[in-house]
């Protein structure tokens, strides 16, 4: 069975520069779905400058983008859905009820959603209801399985079975696990055997042994989303799309040299888009929470790459970097996102 695999949204990590530069140097046509960071509507019904930049066609020429919608109030997505498709064309959208930050969550966005199922449910009878919504987008949502505990979680399931959703992607923690602690496979199996539509997992998968404990556990999954592996190591979508993953040779020389090639393409679209240099190469620190933990032998040079605060003092280190570490293919990788 073939694997499918999207790319996660992740705020501030897979904009369009990251995306596209992804695509050019890795993805080459093996990521089925680009998902954006979340577009949070607000009351003036117009997109901020900083979405439009991002969902613009001419900047996801090539590559099939979804665009995720983060709201509990179903007027918004509608408009919002209206408007992305005549003028930006897009006719798939993904609600997120996923997103376990504080600010989100107190206003019963995100994760937050799952807090009161019944609001859920109106929020997407509302949605469904709609004319427009029905013969034009393909809804998806990308879930938890709960806020503190996940007892409601059939009855969360059983709401969405309601509805013709195009897939649900499942992250298999509480809003409270964050991205820490364990998954929840108990609920993932739940999802996979009681869920009317096509499940997607999502959740940790960072290494290779990582996808093939998941593939040995729910052999029916055939889709994965992946945005922290993919960010820590690009080339893992090769091991994963192969027809043998668990047999698949990397040549991790050349993956680093890609790797090299897909950090240049994204810091110079950066440097072009964002105000000032510090910006720019704050974006690209939070890249090296990742990508720092695939390599061996660069303690001194991430330690540069940290303390660098002008443009050519930074590629300067990078270059340092990319030229003295070792790739290498590790069983698990914890992040602590410090960097």
């Amino acid at each position: 069975m073939k694997n499918t695999i999207y790319m996660a949204p992740m705020e501030g990590l897979t904009d369009f520069t990251f995306r596209n530069a992804y695509e050019k140097i890795f993805g080459k046509g093996k990521i089925a779905k680009y998902f954006t960071p979340f577009i949070s509507p607000n009351k003036s019904e117009k997109f901020l400058a900083r979405e439009i930049r991002d969902i613009d066609r001419e900047h996801n020429n090539g590559i099939n983008t979804v665009v995720q919608v983060m709201t509990n109030d179903a007027k918004d997505f509608i408009w919002t859905a209206r408007m992305l498709y005549d003028e930006y064309g897009y006719n798939e959208i993904n609600l997120n009820a996923g997103c376990p930050s504080g600010t989100v969550v107190s206003k019963n966005k995100g994760s937050g959603m799952l807090n009161e199922p019944k609001l859920l449910d109106k929020f997407l009878d509302a949605v469904f209801e709609d004319d427009f919504i029905r013969e034009n987008i393909k809804v998806s949502v990308k879930t938890r399985v709960g806020v503190e505990t996940d007892t409601a979680f059939p009855e969360i399931i059983d709401i969405y079975n309601k509805y013709p959703l195009e897939e649900l992607i499942v992250h298999p923690r509480l809003r409270t696990d964050f991205y820490k602690n364990d998954l929840n496979l108990e609920a993932y199996d739940y999802a996979v055997k009681n869920s009317r539509s096509k499940v997607v997992f999502n959740g940790d998968i960072f290494t290779r042994k990582n996808f093939l404990d998941i593939k040995k556990k729910f052999p029916q999954t055939d889709t994965f989303m992946l945005g922290r592996g993919l960010i820590a190591d690009p080339g893992l979508i090769d091991v994963i799309v192969s027809e043998n993953p668990e047999d698949f040779s990397r040549d991790l020389i050349s993956d680093k040299k890609r790797m090299k090639e897909l950090h240049d393409l994204v810091f110079d679209a950066r440097l072009h888009i964002m105000p000032g240099d510090t910006h720019a190469i704050h974006r690209m620190k939070e890249m090296w929470c990742y990508m720092a933990y695939v390599f061996e032998d660069c303690k001194k040079e991430i330690k540069a790459i940290k303390k660098s605060q002008k443009v050519a003092d930074y590629k300067s280190a990078v270059d340092i970097f990319f030229n003295v570490a070792k790739l290498t293919e590790k069983d698990y990788i914890l992040f602590s996102k410090k960097f």
